[in-house]
């Protein structure tokens, strides 16, 4: 059996595409909480759709438990989307049977439902882990655009609704996985008057770093949310955490957590709609710091439900103390970042220092 596996490998250097062969050695991206209990947050593409890198490691340690705390990176409020997750859940478990998995819910509603569905849960919202020590007031920068959309370009983000907004600036990210030319194109020729910090079409684009698209944010009035469906969507909560009231349209996946009626606006999906809740919201009372404020209260509430959890997981107490005090390092989480196999075993290693 070594023979043909040493065999396939030669194989695969020879005549695979060196690019594809090294994607291969990819999995999505996980943070490890803890060693001793393992204890290991990731989201659920990462084990599910890309677990390479990651199951490759955990095969290693097949002996030890190991609690996976799942993070759903999209809407799972009904029947179909739950009983995808346990029939994954269950393959994984017959493969891995001293695991235990944790579905974090993003909302109330799918909190109740993974609940009666007979799947362990908690109500932990993903965007509680962006670091408010990025996201903040930049009280010198100038504001110059009335708004500001930081999305992939993508046909579920819904450019079009913001066809309607004259003072408009764009941020996205430029992935491999979802990246095409073709509908960029369509986008910038749809939407004109927008400026872009990052051109997803420019020769030079570079994704932007967490304290660049701050700084972005920064010059904006009012952040916008047009998906119907997704995830958490982080760039909603990295609007409050910068004091932006909101613009969003009706969602499902739990972006609406954050949100309270003073500085968001819930407008209808069309762009007359999104561009007078823009004008509205450029007026808005509320002053950033309240809107940071509250923001960050509600943030407790799901940091204080995460660390209930583990302690669900561990009862010793000075576990406890040192998992409270690793808070910090956990807030920034490049959750779209691909890993390989030695940054997971790093990354167990690091946690068990």
């Amino acid at each position: 059996m070594q023979i043909k596996m040493e065999k396939l490998k030669t194989w695969a250097l020879a005549n695979v595409p060196f690019r594809w062969f090294e994607r291969y050695k990819l999995g999505g991206n996980c943070l490890v909480i803890s060693f001793d209990p393992l204890v290991i947050y990731m989201p659920d593409w990462a084990i599910r759709d890309m677990p390479l890198a990651i199951l490759s490691v955990l095969r290693e340690l097949r002996q030890k438990p190991v609690y996976l705390l799942i993070s759903l990176s999209w809407a799972h409020d009904n029947p179909w989307n739950i009983d995808g997750l346990k029939i994954w859940q269950k393959k994984h478990l017959n493969k891995f049977p001293g695991h235990r998995v944790i579905i974090l819910a993003n909302d109330e509603t799918e909190y109740q439902m993974l609940g009666d569905a007979g799947l362990q849960t908690a109500f932990v919202n993903h965007n509680a882990l962006l670091s408010p020590l990025t996201f903040r007031i930049l009280h010198q920068v100038e504001k110059r655009f009335d708004a500001v959309y930081d999305a992939r370009i993508n046909p579920f983000k819904r450019h079009q609704l913001a066809i309607g907004i004259n003072s408009l600036a764009l941020i996205t990210a430029r992935s491999p996985n979802h990246h095409e030319t073709a509908y960029n194109h369509s986008v910038k020729k749809m939407l004109p008057q927008a400026y872009w910090f990052n051109d997803p079409l420019a020769a030079d684009y570079s994704n932007m770093s967490l304290p660049e698209i701050n700084a972005a944010i920064n010059q904006c009035r009012v952040g916008i949310c047009l998906s119907a469906e997704e995830g958490p969507m982080f760039a909603s909560t990295q609007y409050l955490l910068a004091g932006l009231p909101v613009v969003s349209t009706k969602s499902r996946g739990g972006r609406d957590e954050f949100f309270e009626p003073d500085y968001v606006r819930i407008v209808d999906d069309n762009a007359e709609a999104v561009a007078n809740g823009v004008r509205d919201m450029c007026l808005c009372p509320i002053p950033p710091e309240e809107i940071r404020h509250r923001t960050l209260q509600k943030i407790e509430i799901h940091k204080n439900r995460f660390f209930e959890l583990l302690d669900s997981i561990c009862d010793d107490q000075n576990w406890r103390i040192i998992m409270r005090g690793r808070w910090d390092s956990w807030r920034v989480l490049p959750i779209g970042q691909l890993v390989t196999p030695d940054i997971v075993r790093r990354r167990i290693k690091d946690a068990a220092t």
